[in-house]
């Protein structure tokens, strides 16, 4: 891997997808459902997003999606279990995707629906969000304390032994060998790994971002939206009603809000609380790992906001996770590419290496990163929000950087080679400057009065003579250096 460039490294048609999978590449649509909800999300979105958004099964794709085929079966359940210390909750899957995208970057997503009523208070769905999402333990004391980490996650309902989509996290912490915990970290959940390793075996999984997933979640509740919809509840809802739904809510916590001073708290909900429908009961939060809507159960916001948060706000979630995974990725490689070895043979590997990462890089930037990617006005705001959230703005300027002075020592690397080779002409010149110059004196020869040096016995003496000087200059080169 230390030789292969990053075209090499991230290539999807260098990957090898299991025929036999439970997973099917979808570049469009299933059903008329489908079809109406694509209509508007590709709508939404300008064209030029479009290559990011979706597969259209080109060779120069960007990405490749895929759809795990049992979700789609009618009549047959998959459920999503989060075990946690005073309950269970059961999630039904409605969806399992999959994109892999030519940055070496990819996305599993799990769409799940809570038709359970009796977990379905604001307790539940703070519970449900904070422990449904781990995908590694973030300490590893919490493999036995568990007060982040739920006692089990399971997918039910898929093909094939039930184990593979099961953890319970307990291996993180080699009771054997409890000193060598250490070497886990990072190490996805086997149920995240186990899902992609079903469809394409000779790929690494490894966590980027954090070890949390992204939360995207839209809950009606007629008792909090009838609290933000007056002046003066709202305000109080923001900032500590319902001891602190909203905080937890939208920076995904339970059992209590992780900030404990009122100023940088409200500095923090007045930045990331998008309020354009207070009035009418709606409200959304934007976090670095989260976009949280609350509505009521209005017929309205059952039939199209929900569907907004799962489909067009989906997609800028996932627009926007890329290209902060994308740049982590781009950092990395940057790192590994200044760590190969120098020298002779290592500077020419090291040139290939640093022309395909700028190469692919500026592709990433025309490509996936946008100022804008709607008309409309939420949508600009809303993606503006969730940019400035990132940080991603911050994240492209310091990879800029990064890419500009690893191409200034390619330029450095590239004239330092040219010179050498200059310089090696010049004294392979110098050494046959004698010979070149005896030869030329002797081969004006054009007056007859010194005809006799067209003897055969002369000759001769000029070739030695020229191969002696020659090798002389050689020996004194060499010497030399």
């Amino acid at each position: 891997m230390q030789h292969k460039s990053f075209s090499g490294q991230t290539s999807l048609d260098e990957l090898t997808f299991k025929k036999d999978s439970n997973w099917r590449r979808c570049p469009g649509p299933l059903n008329a459902e489908e079809s109406d909800m694509l209509y508007n999300e590709m709508n939404y979105y300008y064209q030029f997003v479009h290559p990011v958004l979706y597969d259209n099964k080109e060779k120069e794709s960007i990405l490749k999606h895929f759809e795990r085929k049992e979700t789609q079966q009618e009549g047959h359940l998959v459920k999503y279990k989060i075990t946690t210390n005073e309950k269970t909750y059961t999630l039904k899957v409605d969806a399992i995707n999959l994109n892999l995208y030519t940055t070496g970057v990819g996305m599993l997503s799990f769409f799940l629906i809570n038709e359970q009523d009796d977990q379905k208070s604001p307790e539940d769905i703070l519970k449900i969000n904070q422990f449904g999402r781990r995908i590694f333990p973030p300490f590893i004391e919490d493999v036995e304390i568990r007060s982040l980490l739920p006692q089990s996650i399971s997918i039910e309902g898929l093909q094939g032994n039930d184990m593979l989509y099961f953890e319970d996290f307990a291996g993180y912490r080699e009771r054997n060998h409890p000193k060598e915990s250490y070497k886990k970290a990072w190490t996805p959940s086997s149920f995240i790994s186990n899902l992609i390793t079903d469809l394409v075996s000779d790929i690494e999984v490894i966590p980027v971002i954090d070890d949390r997933m992204f939360v995207n979640c839209w809950y009606c509740n007629d008792v909090l939206s009838n609290e933000i919809k007056d002046k003066e509840k709202y305000e109080c809802f923001v900032m500590n009603g319902h001891e602190d739904f909203w905080f937890q809510y939208v920076f995904v916590d339970s059992g209590g809000a992780t900030c404990k001073n009122e100023q940088m708290k409200k500095n923090l909900l007045e930045d990331q609380t998008y309020s354009r429908w207070q009035e009418a009961g709606c409200l959304y939060g934007i976090s670095r790992y989260s976009l949280v809507a609350l509505t009521d159960t209005s017929e309205f916001a059952n039939n199209v906001l929900a569907k907004h948060m799962r489909t067009m706000y989906s997609r800028m979630i996932e627009l926007v996770l890329i290209q902060r995974a994308s740049a982590l990725n781009f950092s990395d490689e940057v790192a590994r590419v200044n760590g190969l070895s120098k020298g002779k043979k290592g500077d020419k590997i090291l040139i290939h290496q640093i022309s395909d990462l700028h190469l692919e890089y500026i592709r990433f930037v025309n490509k996936i990163c946008f100022e804008e990617v709607t008309t409309q006005d939420q949508g600009v705001e809303m993606y503006n929000l969730m940019l400035k959230v990132m940080n991603l703005d911050i994240y492209i300027k310091n990879l800029d950087d990064e890419i500009e002075e690893l191409h200034h020592y390619l330029s450095s690397l590239d004239d330092r080679i040219r010179n050498k080779n200059s310089e090696m002409l010049n004294k392979i010149a110098a050494v046959f400057l004698p010979a070149t110059l005896i030869t030329g004196l002797f081969g004006m020869n054009g007056n007859d009065s010194i005809s006799w040096l067209n003897s055969f016995g002369l000759q001769f003496i000029i070739v030695v003579i020229v191969i002696i000087l020659s090798c002389g200059g050689l020996m004194f080169f060499l010497k030399k250096k």
